[in-house]
């Protein structure tokens, strides 16, 4: 009767431990078929040392570090990514993070700004004043006139570009540019993307360019995205 007692306690709690393992293993599967993080939480509540805690865990992580990426970048600006990244220095976000915050502090100045705003001043303190009026120039006759225009006209302009971004890698870059003429279908009419490899600090990036007939077109286009909270930065090819 004790040797019955004894199996029937061994059989009870052997079917309780298998019981168990079921219903973790179907709120597992339940939490990863919604893929919230209200369900992990919830496996965790009812399973915190169960199988799949750990990976419960990490989910968790992600989806937490997913909607501070898209809160960043729904504000997308320089702050909002400096914060992103001090919550999540080594997350799967945080390089283009810093790509993002390099192509922010690359449009703090137009390039050449300062130097063109102090050229002036230096050049007229550094010209010695007239020791006695020059000589009236001859008025030029209709012909050398044409000449001049001609020799200014032939001239080569050189190139003007918007820059756009800077991206981790250039199918990211087209992906942005995807999004730009959607959002920005008159500004970016019949212009043609320009996808530049280039270095920042220690990482490789691509910077997305577009080019435009003029500096002030440049700055106009610049001007106008700036208002929709956009990057742009005028560069010289």
């Amino acid at each position: 009767m004790r040797m019955d007692a004894i199996g029937w306690v061994s059989a009870l709690a052997l079917g309780l431990a298998v019981a168990g393992c079921s219903s973790e293993s179907t709120d597992w599967k339940s939490a990863t078929a919604a893929d919230t993080s209200e369900a992990y939480q919830q496996y965790l509540q009812q399973h915190p040392t169960g199988a799949n805690a750990e990976q419960a865990k990490t989910h968790l992580k992600l989806l937490q570090e997913d909607r501070d990426w898209q809160s960043a970048s729904g504000a997308d600006n320089r702050a909002a990514y400096e914060q992103f990244l001090a919550q999540h220095a080594d997350g799967k976000w945080a390089q283009e993070a810093r790509i993002r915050i390099e192509n922010f502090a690359q449009g703090g100045a137009a390039p050449g700004a300062s130097a063109s705003a102090t050229a002036a001043p230096a050049a007229s303190a550094a010209a010695p004043a007239p020791a006695a009026p020059a000589a009236v120039a001859p008025k030029p006759t209709a012909s050398s006139a044409s000449t001049h225009k001609t020799r200014v006209a032939g001239q080569r302009t050189p190139g003007h570009l918007v820059q756009l971004g800077a991206f981790s890698s250039q199918s990211r870059a087209e992906s942005q540019w995807k999004v730009l003429q959607a959002r920005f279908p008159v500004q970016f009419k019949s212009m043609e993307p320009r996808y530049v490899p280039a270095r920042a600090k220690s990482n490789h990036v691509v910077r997305l360019q577009v080019s435009v007939s003029s500096a002030a077109n440049a700055r106009g286009l610049c001007a106008e995205l700036r208002k929709h909270s956009q990057p742009c930065v005028p560069v010289t090819a």
